[in-house]
């Protein structure tokens, strides 16, 4: 059992992808983030480990984000005390880990084993799969593309999504979110007489399928089912535009979203669990 990083995106791909689309839904949040460093070519720290020159396990950073492990049918978990020591040689920073709650848990009681550092849980999410919508596409409103004009608007609803789900959205970080969002022609609001009542975005796609996320809906418009015509127009579009699939994460202990998503026709395919570490 050999543990291999490389700095060469076209090589990690090329070694692990097969592994990957395995399970491409669950494994949505990595090969999406292949997908998208093949053309933003940002900082990336990426490793895998191989028995007999086939990869059998991977896992990747993108500074200065949490490590990111991967849904695989089984593997020993030796191959994760591998991964840790291999990181902790280096000198790497580990801020946090997210995957599969056995590999992410196992990930987080080696790196405190090692470290002395504190590890605790800080979101558990579901991992939902939609092939077939299942509501009729909603008609009492409209999608709308955001544009320049938005950034403002996109930038406010982005640091409100982060309070509400619990994700480290700085004033900073939503600025340069908002700015990519509208670049990409990514993100979308629902608008009902002329008013922008919810949004979401179409945050990565893999090779058969696309991933929703930033689903947020502003105190005032809620309980209305902005919500669920968002969600539910934006996957009739992606399967519309030849995607297989759709998907997304909830946070497992908001019973709301679970139950819209499942509603639209979202299947729970997996779940994750993420850690932060906490040193000193």
């Amino acid at each position: 059992m050999k543990n291999v990083m490389t700095a060469s995106i076209e090589l990690f791909i090329q070694k692990t992808e097969r592994l990957l689309l395995k399970q491409e839904a669950c494994n949505n949040l990595m090969l999406g983030i292949l997908h998208r460093l093949k053309t933003y070519r940002t900082e990336c720290q990426l490793g895998w480990v191989e028995e007999d020159g086939e990869a059998i396990y991977a896992y990747l950073r993108t500074p200065p984000h949490n490590w990111i492990l991967p849904a695989v049918a089984s593997i020993d978990l030796d191959v994760i005390h591998l991964i840790v020591g291999e990181l902790g040689k280096r000198n790497l920073d580990v801020p946090g880990v997210l995957g599969p709650d056995k590999y992410a848990t196992a990930f987080a009681k080696e790196w405190e084993k090692r470290t002395g550092d504190r590890v605790v849980i800080h979101m558990k999410e579901l991992i939902y799969q939609l092939d077939q919508v299942q509501l009729p596409l909603p008609t009492s409103g409209q999608l709308i593309l955001a544009k320049e004009d938005d950034y403002t608007l996109l930038y406010h609803w982005l640091v409100a999504f982060g309070k509400e789900a619990n994700e480290k959205i700085t004033q900073s970080r939503a600025k340069t979110l908002a700015t990519e969002f509208i670049r990409n022609q990514s993100a979308y609001f629902w608008q009902v007489d002329n008013q922008k009542v919810s949004m979401a975005n179409k945050s990565r796609q893999t090779k058969h399928g696309a991933t929703i996320n930033a689903v947020y809906t502003p105190d005032e418009f809620k309980r209305n089912g902005f919500a669920t015509s968002i969600v539910t127009a934006l996957s009739y579009k992606f399967l519309d535009q030849g995607f297989q699939f759709c998907c997304l994460f909830t946070d497992k202990r908001n019973p709301t979203s679970n139950r819209i998503y499942k509603r639209i026709g979202y299947k729970e395919i997996g779940s994750a669990i993420v850690y932060e570490c906490e040193t000193g």
